[in-house]
């Protein structure tokens, strides 16, 4: 996965010079409506790169999902704000781009699982769920949506 996480920074089309210890800021469900449009040709990469994230989100990198999940729901109105927002996630992608996704289990019995949810955090006030599932080392499925 390496070669798409490298494939997705380069398809963003600015060099990617920072690294950073988190994916996003707490204001990642934030939407100014005041912020200014991307042009059509920034616009149809934003949408690309994030289409490429949710494929190695899917298969390495489940802890991205409430980002990457967010970010697609803006690809049909991405904004500057919103590709920050993007560039911050390629700049911690650069920073862990050598990290590996382990699995394992302590046992078939010992299923763990983890459900969380924010309400009204969308800017039409819909609320965010997320959670995970577990057999002891690692989690091995996550999921995170917006609530209709």
């Amino acid at each position: 996965m390496v070669n798409q996480l490298i494939g997705a920074i380069i398809a963003f089309g600015e060099v990617i010079k920072n690294t950073t210890a988190t994916a996003s800021k707490p204001y990642l469900f934030s939407v100014r409506e005041d912020t200014e449009r991307l042009d059509k040709e920034k616009s149809e990469i934003f949408h690309s790169v994030v289409a490429k994230l949710l494929y190695i989100m899917k298969r390495t990198r489940p802890y991205l999902e409430p980002i990457v999940a967010f970010l697609n729901t803006r690809v049909s109105c991405s904004t500057v704000d919103h590709w920050n927002k993007l560039k911050r996630l390629l700049e911690f992608i650069k920073g862990t781009i050598n990290d590996k996704r382990i699995i394992g289990a302590n046992g078939l019995n010992d299923l763990l699982t983890w459900v969380d949810a924010a309400d009204a955090v969308h800017p039409n006030m819909r609320s965010h769920t997320s959670g995970c599932m577990s057999f002891g080392l690692r989690t091995f499925h996550a999921r995170s949506s917006k609530k209709n």
